[in-house]
């Protein structure tokens, strides 16, 4: 039975130099929460060394996993624990202003259909954003609303938005249930636009939620284990989108989006970067590999699908130049922001 408003829950791995502080940040908050930390095994021991500063208060508990079983199983294994109305996630890197527990009723209360949000997200020490939510190009690739703009006001209205970053998210506790929360064969990289896009199947919608505010680390990117994130980069967007499109996107966009990351994959073996060019293929295999498994995924989806792709992407859709893939896609091979 839910007893609290808010429960608040944080993956943690290797965040010695982070957890402290996003901790710090939650508790200066008065009011009806709790926090859950999930420590995936961590070398660093960080949830441990969390454990024996936060274990004597009564709003803070932990889970330590004895295996490393990455983000998503992570987040399921805290909710499973929680007693609030609302699951806010957080990663171990952010930081949250003040005054952010009785936004969260008051937005929800305002939005009866909004299932899920993401909150304002700032690099931390800047004004610019780290994501304002995303809306879905017609190729299968998400498109940035905001893509680093300084913050100027210029999102701060309750704007439906495709999908999300849950290193700062919002879902209703009923709505996480229905969906049966993330989907654990991602481990780590788009388990948060598969959750989003099940919630709208779900008749829920997403939305964002600018009266909250966390500031987000950029991290160095080789504390991902860099070659992972373009394996997982490439299996996990064809794994969503091959579980999620109607049967006409499904077999329009998925063989275009297959093809896209093959050309990538060309594209780095060009460049003698045959790393990344190897963890692209093997993304592709893996999907060809496990297809029958990600079919029966998409058929327990599709029969609860309340919504049709064409009224979804109405709503949460957008289109870009070409000039603007060709940029992102150069952009990716380089190594660089887009």
């Amino acid at each position: 039975m839910r007893s609290i408003k808010c429960s608040v829950i944080i993956a943690n791995f290797n965040g010695k130099d982070y957890l402290n502080r996003c901790l710090n940040s939650v508790l200066r908050e008065k009011g009806d929460y709790e926090i859950i930390v999930v420590d995936d095994d961590s070398p660093d021991k960080s949830g441990h060394l969390a454990y024996e500063q936060f274990k004597n208060n009564p709003r803070v508990k932990f889970i330590l996993l004895k295996k490393n079983r990455g983000v998503a199983y992570s987040r399921n294994a805290g909710a499973k624990i929680t007693r609030g109305k609302y699951l806010f996630f957080l990663d171990n890197d952010t930081e949250i202003k003040s005054g952010w527990l009785p936004k969260i009723d008051a937005f929800f209360h305002r939005h009866p259909r909004t299932g899920l949000v993401q909150t304002k997200l700032l690099r931390k020490g800047t004004r610019s954003f780290d994501c304002a939510g995303d809306y879905m190009g017609p190729f299968g690739f998400l498109i940035e609303r905001a893509r680093s703009a300084k913050d100027i006001g210029q999102f701060d209205k309750p704007d439906k938005i495709f999908s999300l970053k849950t290193a700062a998210a919002i879902v209703r506790a009923n709505v996480f249930s229905k969906l049966r929360g993330f989907d654990e064969n991602y481990h780590i990289y788009w388990e948060d636009t598969d959750f989003a896009w099940r919630c709208w199947l779900l008749g829920y919608e997403v939305r964002f939620l600018s009266e909250i505010t966390v500031y987000h680390v950029q991290k160095d990117p080789s504390q991902y284990f860099y070659h992972q994130v373009f394996y997982r980069g490439c299996r996990n967007t064809l794994f969503t989108l091959i579980k999620n499109y109607g049967a006409k996107r499904l077999f329009l966009v998925v063989p275009v989006n297959f093809v896209c990351w093959f050309v990538l994959s060309l594209l780095f073996f060009l460049k003698k970067d045959f790393p990344k060019g190897t963890a692209l293929l093997k993304g592709l295999l893996w999907n060809i590999i496990y297809l029958p498994q990600t079919l029966s995924k998409r058929r327990a989806i599709q029969q609860s699908r309340q919504i049709s792709d064409e009224a979804l992407f109405s709503r949460v859709g957008s289109s870009k130049p070409k000039s603007y893939y060709f940029g992102k896609a150069k952009a990716y091979v380089q190594g660089k922001p887009y």
